[in-house]
């Protein structure tokens, strides 16, 4: 449920007055107690629906579901509002109690029929199986395009294979950073925070609804910067699952898992090492991320899990080399370093090994400036310094990737944010991973 995205943005219910909304969330709740009362997906969903409806749960009050019930199922006649909320509520109950289960939607909507007139059960039908059926069209009911275009969204992206993607490193490379620049939005700790020995899982949702999950002992379908970076100490399993769109330029509703490994060398916790080898082995990956740290290749660290992954690891692998947006002109050569990387995992035994630079913060400096996110100080001179820098041919990291995907990566080329965003690599990076299935 964490990679289904809510339908909130832009419903139907927002624009009417609280009072109305009041008694509409009444009922969503009585079905949402009758039919998932120990659901925690529909009880944190109702949640989200009050706070949505009425910016703050706190102004919610419990009424008569009777009474209610007769004020949401009424006929409206509003100039310009040709059907009444009846279509929402179907919509809206089923997302919530029953998403995924079908023949429990079957009982929610007979009851919700039921409570409707004669000369409208035809329609309500007609509904509830378009819910189902693409062949069944509600176009002409307009108030319900856009929970009809969410929830086809949802139901087309969760029949599509997810693609799985570990991401292993040794602490330092810049993991978290790359994660995050993925993703578009920091959801991952960095190397300044305290890390815990834990398997990190981010998955995408098929559309921008605004809210970022957490799956860490308790489930949170808002989760702020706070909830996401601190992990919760009542969650013993090895696990912490995040749910949120990815972000980037153009469309990226793929369906992505990544799972993030704890860095393998630290030197606090050998916890860490013990369950990033444990999933290396145990999970069916589409694909391998081994992520290099650009300003000191060729480490002990590294060459020991080379080896553990050249052993254990049979599937596909992108070796990705980072933090190369600090090299010197004259101390440094983007291209030599690469050239040593291959060479060096050549050595180990890697057979034509797939090498390819990123500039992981710059990406995600790069990002936030593209979706509107305010940079602090020491962010805007570092994004400033970055734009800069990677304008010079010798830091355009994108040139180092095939040709076939440098052709699908097409940017604004007065934008300056954009122009940081393809130098750095990601773009092409993003478009391996998407077009791996």
């Amino acid at each position: 449920m964490l990679e289904t995205s809510q339908m909130l943005k832009e419903h139907p219910l927002l624009g009417e007055k609280s009072s109305y909304k009041q008694k509409y969330l009444n009922v969503l709740e009585y079905f949402q107690k009758k039919y998932a009362a120990n659901d925690l997906w529909a009880k944190q969903t109702f949640r989200m629906y009050v706070k949505t409806f009425l910016g703050d749960e706190k102004a919610y009050q419990q009424g008569d579901f009777n009474n209610s019930k007769r004020q949401v199922l009424s006929t409206k006649f509003r100039p310009f509002k040709f059907f009444s909320y009846r279509y929402c509520l179907i919509f809206d109950c089923i997302f919530i109690c029953a998403y995924g289960e079908k023949e429990k939607s079957k009982k929610i909507f007979n009851e919700l029929a039921s409570m409707y007139n004669d000369r409208y059960k035809k329609k309500i039908k007609r509904v509830y199986d378009s819910l189902y059926d693409p062949k069944v069209s509600v176009s002409n009911i307009s108030q319900i395009r856009y929970l009809k275009s969410c929830w086809d969204a949802n139901y087309s992206y969760v029949k599509q294979k997810p693609i799985r993607v570990l991401v292993t490193a040794n602490m330092s490379a810049g993991k978290s950073t790359l994660l995050n620049a993925l993703v578009g939005k920091k959801v991952n700790k960095t190397q300044n925070d305290a890390c815990t020995a834990k398997i990190h899982r981010i998955v995408n949702k098929p559309y921008e609804d605004g809210f970022n999950y957490e799956w860490d002992h308790l489930l949170e379908l808002d989760a702020d910067d706070k909830t996401l970076m601190e992990d919760n100490v009542d969650n013993h399993s090895s696990e912490i699952t995040v749910g949120t769109y990815f972000r980037t330029i153009g469309e990226s509703s793929k369906r992505v898992w990544f799972v993030d490994t704890p860095g393998v060398n630290s030197s606090q916790d050998m916890e860490h090492k013990q369950i990033a080898e444990e999933t290396i082995c145990e999970t069916d990956a589409d694909l391998l991320i081994y992520l290099l740290n650009g300003e000191n290749i060729g480490t002990d660290d590294d060459r020991k899990h080379l080896l553990f992954i050249l052993e254990h690891y049979h599937g596909k692998i992108l070796f990705v080399v980072n933090k190369l947006d600090r090299f010197r002109k004259k101390e440094d050569s983007v291209e030599r370093t690469l050239q040593t990387v291959i060479s060096d995992l050549t050595n180990i035994g890697f057979k034509n090994p797939e090498v390819v630079p990123v500039s992981s913060y710059g990406a995600y400096l790069a990002k936030k400036i593209i979706f509107k996110e305010t940079l602090d100080e020491d962010e805007q001179d570092e994004y400033d310094s970055m734009a800069r820098k990677m304008k010079k041919p010798e830091y355009q990291l994108d040139v180092y990737y095939p040709e076939t995907v440098r052709e699908t990566v097409k940017v604004d080329e007065d934008d300056e944010a954009q122009q940081l965003l393809l130098h750095s690599g990601l773009l092409h990076l993003e478009k391996i991973i998407y077009n791996m299935r």
